[in-house]
């Protein structure tokens, strides 16, 4: 019986082998691959490289017997240069991967599938060496036409001046029963739209408009003070519904003389306006739509080959005063450059912080309901960013600057940088599109501006004030009761207030320089008022963290207490501690440069009164 059962278990084993390299042999039959086979360079000046896949001999294609997978072989310095589509030689056209894969080696031995094991490309992680499902369904050319004829494969190179490349093989399989993607099945696409989010989950019929804004992180993180200038970075996100897109009209302008748009320069010497449209989506169900609007300029950049969006980014260094829109600020020097091309050159992951919603949350892509829809970008005659997505223009690039007026003075200031500032694209939020970025300056020859602060002590209705600002030729005080400004030549004054209440002091240092604003609130409080332990101590404020020369502590007062001041670094060693006895209430700052005993490292701040404390987590680079 031993033998037996071992003699069954191999015949059946040989058996099912048989028939497995039998239903491979059939499948392999059945399948038809179109190969092109001859290398060429990528050119990297946004023209299509266009490959022709030469098909014969093939019955009409539907779902029975159509498209299985097209699988290719491109050497490039950065996948996210390109774009490739496949078109039919009846003209349709799919898009396999647009800007995908960041600086990732090309796409070696990549494969578009109905069923690829990867995933979506333009959700996948680079390298791209496996199959994937494309972004937009290869399905669509299996209904019933006739694939006979020329396939164009089409690979752009939209970033110009790039990177290089070469293309090495492409193959075009046909086969039996080719994998099928459910409708509505995966991210939102012009061709699917039952994967698109309408702003209102709950509805099916909506515009999907971009919502462009201002990166405040990118701009913290790349700026350089020379002397009469700045160099800064710039990006604009999309945190929206929709893709921004735009399209030229090949109507354009010099002046206001309608010219032909190949003519060069205009008569002063200016490349002529070319008139665009901006392209909005629409959801209706599962099917989706859109319509062209004007939205401003576009004109040709000689210099380095790109067509740039008239008017997309404004940057300025100003002054901030009393007014809580820093677009209204007085400015002080001005960017030199505001046109860009409109390119998808990062994302919401790979430049995290760079995106971030009105409340200030940071989003990642997964945050973004319709992240990576788009079609369009690059820097011809039709762009876009898509959602998810941002443009960025580092502080090297030419024109990245401010320049600073002669004499221009030393201390604080706020880089103010606007996206489309003359509101000419349709967005979900008009009022998001600004940062303003703090900056110190230090290597001007001007002089220098008063610090900005305030101190302030309350005794019942009394309220002794002290401007943080060294050496000020006078301060201007409005006390916030509608009583008149008062000048003290000095840093203090006294003001007695007419009785309890909330007042909002401003307060003006002058210099040669000019004015520094400081706005403050003072609590004048009844005397019988009762202090909760919630309430004594508060406006902590520990900045900046984190932190690289110095930080300052901020604190308020609301009634006379001891004050106890620590801080521990990670292994719970105190390096610092003072105790304030009976600190009168008010408003109280104090100042902190790293040292011996401050290094570099993660500390815990910690403030008590008899009541109440505060702690917090501070990171000295």
């Amino acid at each position: 019986m031993p033998i037996f059962y071992l003699y069954f278990d191999i015949q059946t084993l040989i058996m099912k082998k048989i028939f497995i390299l039998f239903m491979l042999a059939s499948n392999l039959c059945q399948a038809q691959t179109f190969s092109n086979t001859n290398q060429l360079p990528v050119p990297n000046n946004n023209s299509e490289l266009m490959i022709p896949i030469v098909v014969s001999g093939l019955q009409n294609i539907d779902s029975s017997f159509g498209i299985g997978a097209l699988c290719l072989d491109i050497s490039h310095q950065s996948a996210s240069d390109l774009i490739i589509t496949i078109k039919s030689p009846d003209g349709k056209e799919a898009l396999l991967v647009d800007t995908k894969g960041g600086n990732s080696p090309g796409f070696p031995g990549t494969c578009f599938q109905e069923n690829g094991s990867g995933g979506w490309i333009n959700l996948a992680v680079p390298p791209f060496s496996g199959s994937y499902f494309p972004q937009q369904t290869i399905n669509l050319f299996n209904d019933g036409s006739n694939p006979n004829g020329t396939w164009w494969l089409s690979i752009r190179d939209v970033f110009v001046p790039g990177n290089t490349g070469t293309f090495n093989y492409v193959n075009l399989t046909f086969m039996h029963n080719p994998p099928y993607r459910a409708a509505g099945s995966g991210p939102c696409s012009a061709a699917n739209p039952g994967g698109c989010l309408c702003p209102d989950s709950t509805a099916t019929d909506c515009d999907l408009l971009p919502d462009m804004t201002a990166s405040a992180l990118c701009i913290m993180n790349d700026h350089q003070e020379q002397v009469g200038n700045i160099r800064l970075g710039n990006a604009t996100p999309n945190i929206g519904y929709g893709p921004l897109e735009i399209h030229g009209t090949n109507t354009c302008y010099c002046d206001t003389v309608l010219v032909a748009c190949n003519i060069g320069v205009c008569p002063d010497g200016s490349s002529p306006k070319e008139l665009i449209n901006q392209r909005v989506y629409h959801r209706s169900g599962n099917n989706m739509t859109y319509y062209d609007r004007p939205a401003g300029t576009m004109s040709y950049h000689p210099s380095h080959s790109h067509v740039h969006v008239d008017n997309w980014a404004d940057f300025s260094l100003r002054r901030s005063t009393a007014d809580p829109d820093a677009r209204n600020w007085p400015r002080i020097g001005n960017g030199t450059k505001v046109s860009f091309c409109l390119v998808n050159l990062g994302d919401c992951d790979n430049n995290l912080g760079y995106c971030v919603d009105s409340a200030g949350q940071v989003l990642r892509k997964s945050d973004i309901p319709n992240s990576d829809f788009g079609s369009v970008t690059g820097c011809g005659s039709s762009q876009g960013i898509y959602v998810g997505n941002l443009d960025i223009y580092s502080s090297g690039l030419n024109g990245m600057g401010i320049i600073l007026p002669p004499n221009a003075c030393n201390g604080d200031y706020f880089i103010v940088s606007i996206t489309d500032p003359d509101d000419n694209m349709l967005e979900v939020n008009e009022d998001n599109n600004w940062v303003a970025v703090p900056i110190t300056l230090t290597l001007q020859s001007g002089g220098t501006f008063p610090d900005a602060g305030v101190n302030f002590t309350v005794s019942v209705n009394t309220v002794n004030f002290t401007a943080v600002a060294n050496n000020p030729d006078s301060v201007v005080w409005h006390f916030g009761d509608g009583s008149a400004p008062q000048t003290s030549v000095g840093n203090t004054i006294s003001y007695t207030y007419p009785g309890p209440g909330f007042y909002v002091v401003q307060l003006y240092a002058y210099n040669s320089c000019g004015p520094t604003v400081t706005i403050d609130t003072v609590a004048v409080l009844p005397v019988t008022t009762f202090i909760s332990e919630h309430e004594a101590l508060g406006q902590v404020k520990l900045f900046p963290n984190p932190a690289t020369d110095g930080f300052s502590l901020q604190y308020s007062l609301m009634m006379k207490d001891d004050v106890h001041i620590s801080m521990t670094d990670m292994m719970g060693r105190k390096v610092f501690e003072r105790v304030h006895r009976s600190q009168l209430p008010g408003k109280h700052q104090y100042e902190f440069i790293k040292d011996a005993a401050i290094s570099s490292g993660i500390y815990f701040f910690n403030i008590k009164t008899a009541s109440s404390s505060y702690s917090e987590r501070l990171l000295v680079h």
